[in-house]
């Protein structure tokens, strides 16, 4: 079964609702209108999520002192996971707006991080709902920015170490993921934001056409398999919050995205996909251009990849740039 066709579109439920916010006061443009001056609708972007999201924060970390006690900022940028800038900064760059960015690489949906082991106890506590609360304390009792973007991405972390063959496990593990990620949009929506993006889960690699690992007869593919059966939850999670909140929650498919920049790669100006860890550009001697290349790692993207997702962002949600 191929990627859903129709997952990144907005749906015109969220533009209506979207429209009614902004109406009130201001010009009937909205963010889902193109034209002078529309890039202004937005006023931010506020990203809170894993290492898809990360500009820097988790690397600085690591490299510092990680068991001192003190965590670095948001907006902390350094080493990505990836090669160079990512999504959060061709946004801001391209839409020219300020970003304030609470993620941490690792992040797991809730309160922990993988990465947070003996020698980095400090990262233990930085998943979504600990960033959750340090966004809200950084509001100081005011509400929420109504005319940012706030965009939520986690999941992937909580099924990293989930045996991908325990299909029980794997529905534990999705369930708990949906759990957080409705508490967080629904905690932004009280808080009094606006506009909420939900991002997907990435490919792996070995990527899948089956939408759980049970069905999956390649071993190998058991992980994207079982990351498309949280992406099909994530999807519909968003389309009910849209439905019972009164923020607009609309869901970017990370996903389908990058399976399109995969199945035309050399269209995007790419070499062709290879799923080899040799043509990774984080390879060991890695020859290639990575601004040729797909995969970063097993888990990541190159930044190539992050600029066309970005130009998807901004066209899916009809946003402006400079």
């Amino acid at each position: 079964m191929p990627p859903p066709e129709s997952a990144g579109r907005v749906r015109m439920s969220g533009l209506m609702k979207r429209v009614a916010v902004l109406a009130i006061g201001a010009v009937l443009a909205g963010c889902a209108t193109v034209g002078p001056g529309a890039r202004h609708e937005v006023s931010q972007l506020v990203f809170i999520g894993d290492s898809n999201l990360d500009i820097g924060r988790a690397m600085t970390e690591r490299d510092g002192n990680p068991k001192d006690g003190k965590l670095v900022p948001p907006n902390t940028v350094g080493k990505r996971y990836s090669n160079a800038e990512i999504l959060p900064e061709f946004l801001s760059k391209r839409l020219g707006l300020t970003q304030v960015n609470y993620a941490w690489g690792g992040a797991t949906s809730g309160a922990t991080n993988i990465v947070g082991n003996a020698d980095a106890v400090d990262l233990r506590e930085t998943g979504l709902l600990a960033q959750m609360v340090e966004f809200e304390a950084a509001l100081g009792g005011k509400p929420a920015d109504p005319h940012a973007l706030y965009m939520v991405m986690a999941g992937s972390n909580d099924l990293a170490a989930v045996d991908k063959v325990d299909q029980a496990a794997i529905d534990k593990a999705i369930d708990g993921v949906l759990a957080n990620l409705r508490a967080s949009v629904t905690k932004l929506d009280a808080l009094g934001a606006k506009f909420i993006v939900v991002g997907t889960r990435t490919p792996r690699p070995i990527v899948s056409d089956h939408d759980r690992a049970t069905e999956e007869p390649n071993v190998d593919a058991k992980n994207d398999a079982a990351g498309r059966q949280l992406n099909n939850a994530i999807r519909k999670l968003t389309a009910d919050l849209d439905k019972e909140l009164s923020a607009d929650v609309e869901v970017y498919d990370f996903y389908a995205g990058i399976r399109d920049v995969i199945a035309n790669a050399e269209g995007y100006g790419l070499a062709t996909y290879s799923a080899d860890p040799a043509a990774y550009c984080s390879a060991k001697g890695q020859t290639t251009d990575c601004s040729k290349l797909i995969n970063y790692d097993n888990a990541h993207k190159t930044s190539a990849v992050h600029a066309i997702l970005a130009d998807k962002f901004i066209k899916q949600f009809r946003l402006a740039a400079d």
